[in-house]
């Protein structure tokens, strides 16, 4: 389904993939409906990592991401 969160419509999904539109979009509803068990909540007295793809500042060279602690 990555090529729908690329924006890609339906209809150019299912060229690309050769399947019908109501399999595509039956895909879609099952992993609406397990997305949870994907996505489980954080831990309520643990650390979250959140990481960036792609997320960097460019000027002239990279700068890595700032660590920010206690919410700062």
């Amino acid at each position: 389904m990555k090529i729908r969160s690329e924006g890609n419509g339906i209809r150019a999904t299912v060229r690309i993939l050769g399947k019908s539109h109501a399999t595509i979009i039956g895909s879609e509803k099952h992993l609406a409906k397990i997305e949870k068990k994907w996505s489980p909540p954080a831990p309520e007295n643990g650390d979250v990592t959140i990481e960036g793809d792609e997320i960097y500042t460019c000027v002239k060279k990279i700068f890595p991401p700032v660590i920010q602690k206690d919410g700062q």
